[in-house]
């Protein structure tokens, strides 16, 4: 079945505002071993940046004159562009037949940028069409006549050094800042994702909490672009510190792990929805509120929107999917010898969901709903150890896997690096922008 994995915990709209809040701080020197990598949290291990196939585009920029620059809208064409900058139909018709092998001039498409270079003699030096933000196609006239030329711009990545406060809300923020608020919202997402297995996002941020990292702070050709990895955090929640350090193990994927080298990933993640409320813990004897009458509640009671995502809490395999009485829509799901876990009262199904399906820690199950014998919409989820059903929120689970033996002294190289760079950060903080939240 398909896996969606889980970005958006709930306290993303508290976090991304402080990140919002706090992009004035400066950039530190990259060592230059890391200097070409441009990478996501789910990225491989680092790549030479691209080098492009043949200089004398860009070394064409520099002969010029005269740009022309623009954005295609729909119904333009590439040859009536150039017309309009004044270059004759026969030399048009003549570098379209030229490149035709190497570009297709119909790929163009409205909303994307071009740039046109003309020589002193105001002759068509050289053409440039945006894909992307990163893929260019250069058109300029070779030793062996017109050609083309698509190609990667890498990013220029540097490390930067972020502070912020928890303050406010993200609409507070967002009407203090205006710098890169898609970059801030994705630093949110990492730090969720970094610290699933620790902090519940949804609960746990107070305010006048406080998180520090270094990040990859990217630009393309002089322009800041956004933000990469997060390299190293360390976050203060209620007194309570968390460090994460990323390490990229040859040849494997970006991971992320304590200064010690134990892995941040866990076996459950603390909460399997994004919740606005717990309004039931767990107990051994509560009055149930349609039945009026004590009984056990044996899992914790997560009010949420009807249609809310439900997240597995770990990997594992599907052992029931249906209805079931007072549970109503009801997923239960084996996670090896000892543990099972129940999701309960769901409005609905995941597509293709059924018995006998291995699941992958974040995988939608389901949507909240009421199902069942329910006063209102929300997940009860529990968890059972060795038949036994424990509190989800006062277990103590496995710890992260450590580093092997031979990796330890390649991992402490790079943990050294990105923590000493914390560690400038907070000596001499930046000034750090803030918004009411309100």
């Amino acid at each position: 079945m398909r896996s969606t994995p889980w970005k958006l915990l709930g306290g993303l709209a508290i976090l991304a505002s402080s990140a919002l809040a706090l992009l004035t701080a400066g950039p530190i020197a990259l060592p230059e071993h890391s200097s070409s990598h441009p990478s996501g949290v789910g990225a491989t291990a680092p790549r030479p940046v691209p080098v492009l196939p043949e200089a004398w585009p860009l070394n064409l920029v520099a002969a010029a004159s005269r740009v022309v620059e623009g954005v295609f809208t729909p119904g333009d064409t590439f040859g009536n562009v150039l017309s309009h900058a004044g270059i004759p139909g026969s030399l048009i018709n003549q570098v379209v037949h030229a490149v035709a092998s190497d570009f297709e001039v119909r790929r163009i498409r409205s909303g994307r940028p071009y740039k046109i270079y003309f020589t002193p003699h105001d002759e068509l030096l050289l053409f440039r069409y945006q894909f992307d933000d990163q893929q260019v196609v250069f058109i300029a006239k070779g030793t062996n006549g017109w050609r083309a030329i698509e190609t990667t711009i890498p990013y220029n990545i540097r490390p930067r050094f972020i502070h912020a406060k928890i303050l406010g809300s993200l609409e507070g923020a967002l009407e203090t800042t205006s710098r890169d608020k898609r970059g801030a919202i994705r630093l949110a997402h990492q730090l969720a994702e970094i610290f699933a297995w620790d902090i519940d996002f949804s609960a746990d941020l107070r305010v006048n909490d406080s998180v520090d990292l270094v990040v990859e702070q990217r630009s393309l050709e002089g322009t800041f672009a956004g933000f990469g990895d997060v390299l190293s955090a360390e976050l203060n929640i209620a007194g309570r510190i968390y460090r994460a350090v990323r390490y990229q193990r040859p040849g494997t994927a970006t991971a992320y792990f304590t200064p010690a080298g134990q892995s941040l990933q866990r076996a459950f993640l603390r909460s399997p929805v994004n919740f606005t409320s717990i309004s039931s813990g767990f107990s051994h004897r509560r009055i149930h509120p349609i039945l009026n009458i004590a009984k056990p509640h044996r899992g914790i009671d997560y009010v949420a929107p009807s249609g809310t995502p439900v997240h597995a809490t770990a990997a594992g395999t599907v052992i029931y999917v249906g209805h079931t009485g007072h549970a109503g829509n009801h997923v239960k799901i084996r996670h090896g010898g000892s543990y099972t876990s129940h999701y309960l009262h769901l409005s609905r199904f995941a597509d293709e969901i059924k018995a006998g399906d291995s699941i992958e820690q974040g995988e939608i199950l389901g949507y909240v709903g009421r199902t069942g014998l329910a006063t209102n919409n929300h997940l009860h989820y529990q968890l059972e150890q060795s038949g036994t059903f424990v509190d989800p929120l006062r277990i103590t689970l496995p710890a992260g896997a450590p580093l092997a033996d031979q990796l330890m002294p390649d991992f402490i190289r790079q943990r050294d690096i990105w923590i000493s760079r914390l560690r400038e950060g907070q000596i001499d903080p930046p000034v750090v922008l803030t918004g009411s939240g309100e």
